[in-house]
């Protein structure tokens, strides 16, 4: 036999009861028994996997990914169909499935070593690296009935990678253990694929599969629905419509999981990925503020925990919530509580003006510099998203942002730079403001990507180089910026995160809010011009708001980041052929040139 797991036309079906008879009252009304009925857990399964190769298993649950793996591993039968294994085979299907509850952890070894085939020699002789492994330390001659299941997951991984099976199954007993102690399975697992170890890998989702297997199959109510490269097949996984609400709670579990083993650098990337999957944003920001702060990463915290506040959903325990923004904020308390903490009671006034991008082209900076003007007053917080991420709570929503009772020359407005580039907010705002007054600040897209590449990693959000983010951008964002014009419900954390070279083609962003407004209802403006001149740009602002002349004491640069490396030059010529022509089209559209080169 030349491969190591052949299946062919295997199907696996369950008897199980029509009704339900759990009480005595149910069988007391209902003492006949209830009609069997079959269940296909699978059905018609090709499969043959050479020796050596490495398989994942992609699915939902109850998709039929375990059933396969007792298949192979003769824990179960097929209802029809062959299955034929050539090899050794280690299983961690369960966690401490064949440990003896009254053997201690060296007992254990002893007697699941001889279950998988070995001799006691030679289990003897692999002993002490397994304890090792292990790191259960003077725990091994307990009984294993008192351990931990992280424990369980030790012992139980460790016995089977250090009796060299011919074949691995694994399933998803990965997501258990400390980072750390998660990175030393994988090596281990790589180790014994290098040796020639057929591996087959369940898993819901995937960082760990695409880092240990090859290829993939994509099973969905127990038939392949798609085989092939592990990327290509977690990729269309991922984004179809039946993985994404569940792949969102999914997501949820595990973050909230890493968090109670401490693991906080894995806790942050599960609760960013359940965000991008659309899971309910209060849930996620309440931990990951906590994720946040353990991490570092105050401001970051501060955010997620002002932000929890005004998206608390009716009847939260409002009290709470304020209590753990005070312990998030400890250095920002009264301004927390003066200017976030309450919406305004305002029915009646409406913004005069939005500032809607560019991210990371100065926006805070001339937000910040505007509301000093005595005619001026600030929204409750400078960036309210209402129209890209939070327009289902309402606009009278909205306006409790914004102070009421305004005096006659007096106006208010917002800074979120993320309207620019989100696609459903030009109809939007037209809908609810057709007069507003729109600003926009460019940066040169090159430098505009590369500061928001480096805030990203400083958030602990991209592990990838500036040239590999770039190249991964397109699977990244693409398709889901697609969805966003599509579907107004739908948001993306990808796009919000990853995009860098997208945010920088502004004259598509800019032709899109043309088609709502007239042209001298948006004041365009280089970046460049408001770093080395704001006293001539902040003019400029004043008078396209209609605002007298006033200004402050000093002009002040806000979220100036700090860059250790500049982009590489190889990288920057390619970032200026590509930013060529997009650019050549937007000054062509606003009439005007920036020295960008």
């Amino acid at each position: 036999m030349n491969n190591a797991i052949e299946l062919h036309q295997v199907s696996k079906k369950f008897n199980k009861q029509g009704g339900q008879r759990n009480t005595i009252k149910d069988i007391m009304m209902a003492p006949a028994p209830a009609e069997l009925m079959d269940k296909w857990v699978l059905r018609d399964i090709e499969l043959e996997l050479p020796k050596g190769a490495s398989l994942a298993l992609i699915g939902k649950n109850g998709s039929g990914k375990s059933t396969l793996l007792k298949l192979i591993s003769r824990i179960l039968h097929p209802t029809s169909g062959s299955v034929k294994v050539d090899g050794k085979v280690a299983t961690l299907l369960e966690l401490g499935a064949g440990f003896h509850a009254d053997f201690t952890g060296r007992e254990n070894i002893y007697f699941n070593g001889s279950v998988l085939g070995f001799t006691r020699k030679e289990i003897q002789e692999k002993m002490d690296s397994i304890i090792a492994f292990s790191e259960l330390g003077e725990d091994i001659d307990q009984l294993v009935r008192s351990y931990s299941t992280g424990m369980y997951m030790r012992l139980g991984f460790s016995i089977a990678i250090h009796m060299t099976p011919d074949i691995l199954l694994i399933d998803e007993v990965l997501a258990v253990g400390d980072h750390e102690f998660r990175k030393k399975c994988i090596n281990a697992i790589l180790r014994l694929k290098s040796a020639g170890t057929t591996i087959l890998f369940v898993s819901h989702a995937g960082e760990q599969a695409k880092i240990i297997c090859d290829q993939a199959i994509w099973l969905e109510e127990g038939r392949i629905k798609l085989s092939g490269p592990t990327r290509d097949v977690l990729m269309a996984y991922e984004q179809s419509e039946g993985a994404h609400d569940y792949l969102a709670e999914y997501y949820y579990r595990m973050g909230c999981r890493s968090q109670q083993q401490q693991d906080f650098e894995q806790a942050l990337k599960f609760f960013n990925q359940s965000l991008d999957k659309g899971y309910n944003e209060f849930s996620v920001k309440i931990l990951r503020s906590s994720v946040y702060l353990e991490l570092g990463m105050q401001e970051e915290a501060s955010e997620d925990a002002v932000r929890c506040l005004e998206i608390a959903p009716p009847g939260t325990d409002m009290d709470s919530v304020v209590q753990h923004l005070h312990f998030v904020n400890k250095r920002k308390v009264e301004w927390v509580r003066s200017a976030r903490t309450k919406l305004y009671n305002n029915t009646t006034t409406e913004p005069a003006f939005l500032i809607i991008g560019t991210q990371k082209g100065g926006t805070t900076s001339l937000y910040h510099d505007l509301v000093q003007h005595p005619n001026i007053q600030s929204a409750a917080v400078k960036e309210v998203h209402f129209f890209d991420e939070q327009y289902q709570l309402g606009f009278d929503w909205y306006k409790k942002n914004f102070p009421p009772d305004l005096i006659e020359g007096h106006i208010t407005g917002e800074s979120s730079p993320y309207y620019l580039f989100h696609p459903q907010t030009p109809g939007r705002v037209r809908e609810w403001l057709p007069e507003v007054k729109l600003i926009v600040v460019l940066r040169n897209p090159v430098d505009r990507a590369y500061s928001h590449y480096q805030m990203m990693v400083r958030r602990g959000l991209e592990p990838m180089s500036f040239p590999e983010a770039l190249q991964a951008e397109r699977s990244r964002v693409e398709e889901a910026y697609n969805r966003m014009i599509r579907d107004p419900r739908f948001s993306s954390q990808n796009c919000s995160i990853f995009s860098y070279l997208k945010r920088g083609l502004y004259v598509e962003q800019l032709e899109r809010w043309y088609r709502y407004f007239p042209k001298d209802q948006i004041l365009v403006m280089s970046s460049e011009a408001w770093f080395q001149e704001p006293a001539v740009s902040y003019r400029k602002v004043l008078d396209f708001l209609d605002m007298p002349l006033w200004e402050p004491g000093e002009y002040v640069l806000l979220n100036e980041g700090e860059y250790e490396q500049p982009i590489s030059q190889d990288t920057m010529k390619w970032l200026r052929n590509y930013y060529a022509e997009p650019n050549r089209r937007l000054f062509e559209l606003i009439g005007e040139t920036y020295d960008w080169d």
